[in-house]
């Protein structure tokens, strides 16, 4: 039993959940984020020439400081609350206002290269957080966060390109903040995994920081205030690293003496002076002892070594380059890219298309776009669903799978297909939420489209839930961090087709992805066979232990790619 000090404990929690719920996922309250960005012309359009339009798309947009065509004149009017506007202004909801085809284009390029390196940057991130430890990855990570935001806030018009590295950096920061607050579950034993997908529900739900940006900056502060205030406030982000983290990683199972933080107060692992020698001692004789018993009892002990069972995981991909080349793997990588390219590209292209669905009516526009940011506040709670899903699941068909042994029936399936099969029932509910999502995106009916905001945020949280899910249940756990940053690192160029998309038609768009959200179903069927092919080989050769591997590899009856057996 943990040490640890309750109100310690409970502290690196709750603060962890607000962490990430704050600086963590920011760059997904774009929505709201783009409207601010507007309101201060980043990437605005130049007037136009003797009366000739310059890079002014037919359809309109509602937000602040857009220009706005009055018969042969082009002007830059800001109706923001913080230009000051009065009644002479012209009304944001009622003005045919034009969309800055130029200003669309490069602030939707600026957030599919931020959400990409969000992606590309999760290999590299494990890796150097395997390396150096908690405490000097986050010092790091703060540091460049701070940056992001001091970057941010001294951006011109002139200077708008520096956007794009300062929105890559604050993504690529923020998810770096995520990987080492996950960790937490580890002091709370059995309720590890709810802790978990909690701290990555409020990740999702940090998109609504950027709502809360537009209500201070329409009340009158300014857009540098703003960020300024977020780059003093990283410094918290810094003694959460010293005080309520520790320097490496929090251990599995946490042992009885374990403490953490810079300050560790009476309960320490530090040992006092003479502590060393006692321990020397201590092992000294342990080791003595050990080496009594396997003097007596050696045979026995080799013997129970070669009747352990192997996992299904660590039987069939005993090695990295064994779980890229499955056939699961490959489907998974479909399935995720996929229905994320879904779910960000309706992100990107949120502030153009609600315009066009809205008509002219900026007002319409920016209450829905309030409306599509308050939704995600409730990733926070959808997260665990996804997660009971799967335990009731397996719980539903391990209880089965007893009373059919007891009943004398062969049971339907085995344990080297549980985790699996659970895998198979959340990744078929995912698709059914994605096909449903984008067919509300499809109809061109505003009111429609509070439930693509609601299905949107369910959405998510089932599909990044069921993904480290699928990796932690599907592979050994030493390849985690690899497999994971691998799908990441696919899924982030898959990202990239934002970017060209964003010039096709929206509602043609729409409907290509509706249609490839409806193929991902391949994944799960294909894992429903395959733990149909799993129970069949455990049924005929009954469970693998360390002695019949070693037998099957000499006789080489050993199936490690089962892609062409299905």
């Amino acid at each position: 039993m943990s040490q640890v000090p309750p109100v310690k404990k409970w502290t690196t929690f709750v603060t962890g959940v607000l962490e990430c719920l704050l600086f963590g996922g920011l760059i997904f309250g774009w929505a709201s984020l783009v409207i601010v960005l507007k309101g201060e012309k980043f990437f605005s359009c130049p007037p136009s020439v003797n009366g000739q339009e310059n890079g002014f798309s037919n359809s309109s947009i509602g937000t602040a400081a857009t220009p706005v065509i009055f018969s042969n004149e082009t002007q830059f009017t800001t109706v923001s609350p913080t230009s000051g506007s009065n009644a002479s202004d012209v009304d944001s909801c009622s003005a045919p206002v034009s969309v800055c085809t130029y200003q669309d284009e490069q602030l939707s390029l600026v957030f599919t290269i931020a959400s990409a390196c969000l992606s590309f940057m999760a290999l590299p991130n494990g890796i150097l957080y395997d390396k150096f430890g908690t405490r000097k990855t986050r010092i790091v990570a703060s540091f460049t966060y701070a940056i992001a935001m001091l970057m941010t806030a001294f951006t011109t018009v002139a200077s708008s390109e520096v956007l794009f590295a300062s929105m890559c950096i604050m993504a690529v920061s923020g998810g770096y903040l995520l990987i080492t607050n996950m960790q937490i579950g580890n002091l709370f034993g059995d309720k590890r995994s709810t802790v978990i997908t909690l701290v990555n529900g409020a990740f999702d739900s940090s998109s609504f920081v950027f709502l809360v940006v537009l209500k201070i900056y329409e009340g009158g502060v300014s857009f540098k205030a703003i960020f300024l205030f977020y780059a003093v406030a990283a410094s918290l982000l810094l003694l959460r690293s010293l005080f309520l983290l520790p320097s490496k990683q929090f251990p599995w199972p946490v042992p009885p003496d374990y403490n953490y933080g810079i300050c560790r107060g009476k309960n320490t692992s530090r040992r006092p002076p003479g502590a060393d020698v006692e321990l020397n001692h201590n092992h000294e004789a342990g080791e003595l002892q050990q080496e009594a018993l396997m003097s007596n009892g050696n045979a026995q002990q080799n013997e129970e070594e070669d009747e352990e069972e192997i996992s299904t995981p660590e039987l069939y991909y005993p090695t990295f380059m064994k779980g890229l080349k499955s056939g699961m793997f490959y489907t998974h990588i479909f399935w995720f890219s996929v229905i994320q390219l879904r779910n960000y590209f309706f992100m990107g292209t949120f502030n153009p298309w609600m315009t066009k669905l809205a008509e002219d009516n900026g007002c319409v526009v920016k209450s829905y776009t309030e409306a599509f940011a308050l939704t995600q506040l409730f990733g926070v709670f959808c997260a665990p669903m996804n997660g009971l899903i799967m335990d009731t699941y397996r719980k539903y068909a391990t209880k089965k799978m007893m009373q059919d042994k007891q009943a004398g029936v062969e049971p339907a399936y085995t344990k080297a297909s549980l985790d699996l099969r659970s895998c198979v029932v959340a990744f078929s509910l995912t698709t059914f939420l994605g096909v449903l999502f984008s067919v509300c995106v499809v109809i061109p009916v505003l009111p429609i489209q509070y439930l693509s905001f609601i299905l949107q945020v369910v959405l998510r949280s089932f599909l990044y839930g069921g993904n480290a899910t699928f990796f932690a249940v599907g592979y050994p756990p030493r390849h985690f961090g690899k497999m994971l940053g691998s799908n990441y690192g696919v899924g982030g160029v898959i990202l990239m087709l934002q970017y060209p998309m964003f010039f096709l038609d929206f509602t043609s768009v729409n409907i290509i992805l509706l249609v490839l959200t409806a193929l991902t179903v391949i994944h799960p069927v294909y894992l429903y066979f395959h733990c149909k092919w799993l129970d069949r080989q455990y049924q005929e050769n009954g469970p693998q232990t360390v002695k019949k591997r070693r037998q099957m590899e000499d006789e080489n009856l050993l199936v490690v790619d089962q892609v062409s057996t299905i």
